[in-house]
């Protein structure tokens, strides 16, 4: 799987969009890839989304996860000073052919999105039985 390509500005990650005033910054989250026989996963930092906030699309063989954060200031107070600002991570990965796009789950707990990638029958390991001749 192939990353984005984007610039790192100081502590976070941002994408070549930053800073936008109509939606705020765009954050590329931390991820991590495994791999297992016949899956791959897929687990991404998002903290402050919601998982009703994720959206996770798959378009030609391009896997895209954005999902937005909103940082209010606790009501009666006034914000001063922030690192996150309200916006969006957003990360794109390039599916290979071993994947099957239609098989991937996507589950979201505690601000991290885990993706299970199942790779195609073609792609699986094919145990071979000898005969005796």
């Amino acid at each position: 799987m192939t990353n984005e390509v984007t610039k790192t500005g100081g502590d976070v990650a941002r994408t070549e969009a930053e800073d936008t005033r109509d939606t705020g910054p765009v954050y590329r989250p931390a991820t991590d890839i495994f791999e297992k026989d016949d899956v791959v996963t897929v687990v991404i930092d998002m903290p402050g989304v919601t998982p009703d906030s994720v959206d996770v699309s798959v378009e030609n063989r391009s896997l895209t996860v954005r999902g937005s954060i909103d940082a209010p200031a606790p009501e009666g107070y006034r914000r001063i000073y922030a690192e996150y600002a309200p916006g969006t991570f957003e990360r794109a990965f390039s599916l290979p052919d071993t994947i099957d796009a239609g098989k991937i789950d996507a589950t979201h707990r505690d601000g991290v999105l885990t993706l299970t990638l199942k790779k195609s029958e073609a792609a699986k390991p094919k145990q071979i039985k000898v005969n005796a001749a």
